[in-house]
Formats: structure tokens, C-alpha cells, sequence
């Protein structure tokens, strides 16, 4: 699709996720280029270039996932059931110690296949073999936020964890436009990482103005090696380091006292909810109530298909409010249009990237995703109703509801045929990688 190029979606309703909620029941919406040029009422929108008919679907944002492991897709249910630490040393770093650019790439168009068909049209992710995760991403057309992780030990690709990184990031910034791959820096977590490490990541990140995505307080065990080590908590400990000032995505974020969350306040960090993982693992809740009324920023990440299987944001959604409702014993916190908001704008604004995406608005780009309404999941729909619409995509739909996706105005999936992968090479590369893996998992590297 070249810049000149317009299109019109049509015959559909369109939920735009702005800040005044506007929706259309009968919507419209002009793409030029990139961008959205026009959206609203269709009988009031004049349109240009080729008319798509919609056939009568509900048009809304494109889904954010602000925290996954794109690599882990081919460890997939082969480590369930295990504690996190058992699950790390035992089973997914064995594994992981057997990767390459080959096998990594493989994985991550696997991921991209399934975020696509499940309406995922931004993903912030965090793996070394970044340059091989970074050209799987942007060959599936999607939108991908990444971190190049950082340990203080070497990893499969490198005995240079940060230099590779550093790399990384130096090669790819500025390119945005075109690839669609936004690189920032991952150092892991805090222990897996020395504070010496940590603070020259942040220094990297200050300095090319790049997100820092971690892991921080993900369970009890983390908390107390942190505190016996530094007699901090995890988040005070880099605070004290200077690292939480830094643009800072803090995945997971369970187990945190008052003092770390208003540290996560006055810093403002931003944190991405994982609930599923959460609960596989049993790593912990999240204290959604009290990050949110400290005016924290949360957003919604799948984790890893390693700790997760599936990479159905909207399933995770509704299992991750519900889980809310029940620990909080309130039905009325995190309501509907919350939710929605979660994996649309606020995904975006945990990335920075509110400006350009996480709404249907002028001028913004032009990402987003169809419903299939004739799906009995979302029947019966009442258009003419805002809150209907909201509650129908919050607790009825899923990722096998979305038919149609387009990112920065390409269309990436129409009538759920994806149009930018080969899904049959796509899932033969996956299978025979995965199989090298599992099967040399428990040699010596």
C-alpha cells in the first residue's frame, strides 16, 4: 500500500475509544495512507478511494499486549505444572540454552501468527536474538515494542548480554517508520541482574530515550533473595540505583508495599497486569485496587506462551477482571469499558504510544481490528448501546471473534486469511524447531 492510497470501511459499527466514547452504529471510516482521516456516522462521511464493505462487523482498536516472550512459543506445553524457579532452571533455560537467530525467528512468526488471528496488532516483547525477533516482527506487519534482554550471565546468543543490546538498539532506533519495530532495552530482573548492569542499561535508555521493560516483584522468593542481598525491596533497591527513572515498563508488579507503590507513582512507572501467568505459575495478584488508586498506569500482557499456552488477550482480560471482582469482593471495580480501555489505549500509553495509537481518531494510525458479529458469541448485540458494546467485547468475545485486522492502514488479516505470513511454512518451521529443542534439552551445551 503506497502513502497516496485511501480505502473506506463501511457497514459496520464503530467503537472509536476516545476519550468522549463516541461509537457509530452505522459508522464509517477513511484511511489514507497510515493514518485514519476521517471516522463517524456514515451517512455524514464522504468516501475515498476503494469502499470496503465490512459486512455489518464491529471496528474497534487494534489489541495492545504490553508484556510477552515471542521466542516461547515453542516451549508451549512442555513445562506445566512447576514452580516458577523449577520451571525457569529445570525446564525453560535448559531450552533456551539451545536457541539460535534461526530457531528464535521461527518462534517469533509463530507468535505473530497467533497474535494476529487474535486481534494483537501491538506487542511489547523482551528476548536476546533481538535483530532475528526484530525481522519476524516486522515482516508479519505487525506493530512490536522491543526489549533486547539483559543478563548479568551470558545467554544463548552471547557472552555480552548488554553489548548486544546496546547494539540493538543503535541499529534499529530511528527506523520506526518503516519497520515498525520500536527497540528499547530488557534487563531481565532484579535477580537476574547486578545493580552495576542495571544502572548502565539505564543509562543507555536515558540517553537514546528508549523504554526499559523488567520484571520487577513477580513472586514472594524474588522479594526475599532481593532483601536479603541489598535489605531493599526489589523496587527500592532500583530506585536507589536510579533506574526507575527511566521510562520503565514493570511487568507483573504483584508483590509490592505501600512505600514501592508510591515509588511507582512518583516515578511513573508503568505496569503491565499478567494475570494468567500469574495464576499458572501461582506466582500472585496483582493489587489492581491500590496501584489504581494511586493513579498507577496498568495495561494487560499475556506473559509467554511458555507460561501461558495461549496468547488470547481478551480471554485473559475477562480472567484477569474477574479475578479482581472476586479478591476485592466488589462487582463493580473493573468494569467493562476499563477493561476495553486496558488493551486499547492504555496498552498504548504504557509504550508511549498514545499519540499514535489506541484509538479510532483523526490523524492517528490507522490500526485496528473487526469482530465477526455473526459469531454466536456476540449475539445478540445492541449497537444503539455503548455500555451493550463495551460488556459484549469485555466478557463475550475472544480472539477466534476477530476476522479482520489492518496495521498503520495495511491490511494484515480480511475474512480471517492472513495476508503478510505463509501460515504453512510459519507453522513447519515452528514444529521441527520446537522438536530440536525439546529433544536436546537435557544434553550439555
Amino acid at each position: 500500500m503506497t502513502k497516496e492510497s485511501s480505502y473506506t470501511i463501511t457497514n459496520c459499527t464503530l467503537l472509536t475509544v476516545d476519550e468522549q466514547d463516541a461509537f457509530y452504529e452505522h459508522g464509517s471510516m477513511v484511511v489514507s495512507g497510515s493514518r485514519i482521516l476521517r471516522v463517524g456516522d456514515a451517512a455524514r462521511i464522504a468516501p475515498e478511494g476503494t469502499v470496503v464493505d465490512m459486512g455489518g462487523r464491529l471496528v474497534m482498536p487494534g489489541l495492545v499486549n504490553t508484556h510477552t516472550h515471542s521466542h516461547s512459543s515453542l516451549f508451549k506445553n512442555q513445562a506445566d505444572d512447576l514452580r516458577l524457579m523449577d520451571w525457569l532452571n529445570k525446564a525453560m533455560w535448559p531450552m533456551e540454552a539451545r536457541l539460535n537467530a534461526e530457531r528464535a525467528r521461527a518462534a517469533t512468526s509463530l507468535s505473530c501468527l497467533e497474535y494476529i488471528s487474535s486481534g494483537i496488532t501491538t506487542y511489547a516483547d523482551q528476548f536476546y536474538f533481538a535483530d532475528a525477533v526484530a525481522e519476524a516482527a516486522s515482516q508479519s506487519g505487525l506493530r512490536c515494542v522491543l526489549a533486547a534482554t539483559v543478563f548479568t550471565g551470558p545467554s544463548a546468543e552471547t557472552q555480552d548480554t548488554f553489548g548486544a543490546a546496546r547494539a540493538f538498539v543503535e541499529k534499529w532506533r530511528g527506523h520506526e517508520e518503516e519497520t515498525l519495530v520500536y527497540p528499547c532495552m530488557g534487563p531481565h530482573a532484579p535477580y537476574s541482574v547486578s545493580g552495576e548492569l542495571f544502572q548502565r542499561v539505564a543509562g543507555v535508555c536515558r540517553k537514546c530515550g528508549v523504554l526499559l521493560h523488567t520484571h520487577i516483584s513477580e513472586t514472594l522468593d524474588e522479594n526475599e533473595r532481593i532483601l536479603r542481598q541489598t535489605g531493599l525491596t526489589p523496587t527500592q533497591w532500583l530506585a536507589r540505583l536510579g533506574v526507575l527513572e527511566n521510562r520503565v515498563l514493570a511487568a507483573h508488579s504483584i508483590h509490592l508495599n505501600g512505600r514501592d507503590m508510591e515509588l511507582y507513582a512518583a516515578n511513573n512507572v508503568h505496569v503491565s497486569y499478567n494475570p494468567v501467568s500469574n495464576l499458572k505459575l501461582v506466582s500472585g495478584i496483582m493489587p489492581y485496587r491500590a496501584l489504581r488508586e494511586r493513579g498507577i498506569q496498568i495495561s494487560l500482557g499475556t506473559d509467554g506462551a511458555q507460561s501461558n499456552n495461549s496468547m488470547d488477550l481478551l480471554r485473559d482480560l475477562r480472567t484477569g477482571a474477574l479475578l479482581q471482582k472476586q479478591v476485592n469482593k466488589d462487582p463493580t471495580l473493573f468494569g467493562a469499558r476499563d477493561m476495553v480501555r486496558m488493551v486499547t489505549i492504555e496498552g498504548a500509553r504504557a509504550l508511549y504510544l498514545e499519540e499514535q495509537i489506541g484509538s479510532l481518531e483523526p490523524g492517528k494510525r490507522a490500526d485496528f481490528i473487526a469482530l465477526d458479529t455473526e459469531s454466536p458469541r456476540l449475539c445478540p448485540l445492541h449497537r444503539s448501546s455503548l455500555s451493550n458494546l463495551y460488556s459484549t467485547i469485555a466478557y463475550s468475545a475472544c480472539g477466534a471473534d476477530v476476522s479482520d485486522m489492518a496495521v498503520n492502514g495495511r491490511w494484515v488479516m480480511r475474512d480471517r486469511k492472513i495476508l503478510t505470513m505463509d501460515c504453512g511454512a510459519v507453522r513447519q518451521n515452528a514444529q521441527r524447531a520446537s522438536e530440536y529443542l525439546v529433544k536436546h534439552r537435557h544434553l550439555s551445551v
